[in-house]
C-alpha cells in the first residue's frame, strides 16, 4: 500500500463472527469509538467485490493546504485534522455534496515531499518518527458527515487518510469501514485538476486483498 490504492471496509474491519485479538490499548479506543459513533461492524468486502460504481463520480476537490504547519510541535507525531467545519466551509464556498460526488482532500503533502532518496524522508519517515508535522487527515467525524451527505469514496494525496495518530487512524477507518465507504490514497497530479471533472480509480482484481493498488483517472 505505498503507492496510490483502495482501502476497502476489510481493510479495518473483521470479519462477521471473529474476535480480533486487539490489545488492551486498542479495546479502549474501541470503547471510546462505539460510544461516539456506534457499533465498528464487520465486513469481508476486499477490493475485488468493491464495486466500480464506488469509486467512480464528480470530482470535488477541498483545499485543505492551509492546515499545514498548524499543529504545535510539542503535539508531534500529530497530523491536522480534517473536520467537518472545513468540509463544511467548502460547500458554501462551491455548492453542497451530493450522493455520488468523490472527495478528494488536496493537502499537497506528496507534492512537497515526494522526492528521490535521500530527500524522501519527509513523506512518511520523518512525521511518523515526530521531526516534523504529519499530514492533514480527516477525523472519524468527518467521515460521519460525508457519509450523511451520500458520499462513498474518499480520497487524498497524502499517504493514507489515518494521518500520524494511531487512535485517529483506527477511528477514522472504522468509520469508513462500518458506513461502506471506501478510501482511496497517494494520490498524485491534484495541482493539474480543474473543477468539474469526472473521478475514475480502478483497483488491479486481486482475491481477498484488504488494500491494494490501482490506477486513478481524471476526465476533464
Amino acid at each position: 500500500m505505498a503507492g496510490t490504492h483502495l482501502v476497502p471496509p476489510s481493510f479495518a474491519l473483521p470479519p462477521d463472527g471473529a474476535k480480533p485479538a486487539y490489545s488492551p490499548e486498542v479495546r479502549g479506543w474501541l470503547i471510546d469509538y462505539e460510544k461516539n459513533y456506534g457499533p465498528r461492524g464487520a465486513s469481508s468486502m476486499t477490493t475485488e467485490q468493491v464495486p466500480l460504481d464506488w469509486t467512480s463520480g464528480p470530482a470535488r476537490v477541498i483545499d485543505v493546504r492551509p492546515l499545514v504547519g498548524s499543529t504545535d510541535a510539542k503535539s508531534w507525531p500529530a497530523s491536522p485534522e480534517i473536520t467537518t467545519a472545513h468540509i463544511q466551509a467548502f460547500e458554501k464556498q462551491s455548492g453542497d455534496l451530493k450522493p455520488g460526488d468523490v472527495v478528494l482532500f488536496h493537502t499537497g503533502h506528496l507534492e512537497k515531499h515526494f522526492k528521490p532518496q535521500p530527500n524522501d524522508t519527509g513523506v512518511w519517515a520523518d512525521p511518523l518518527s515526530g521531526k516534523s508535522e504529519g499530514w492533514p487527515a480527516p477525523g472519524p467525524d468527518a467521515i460521519v458527515y460525508l457519509k450523511s451527505k451520500g458520499i462513498r469514496c474518499v480520497a487524498t494525496d497524502a499517504p493514507d487518510l489515518g494521518g500520524v495518530s494511531p487512535k485517529q487512524a483506527l477511528m477514522t477507518y472504522w468509520a469508513l469501514g462500518s458506513r461502506e465507504m471506501v478510501g482511496v490514497e497517494f494520490l498524485h497530479n491534484f495541482g493539474k485538476l480543474s473543477s468539474g471533472g469526472y473521478f475514475l480509480f480502478a483497483p488491479l482484481k486481486i482475491r481477498d486483498c484488504h488494500g491494494g493498488p490501482g490506477r486513478a483517472i481524471v476526465l476533464e
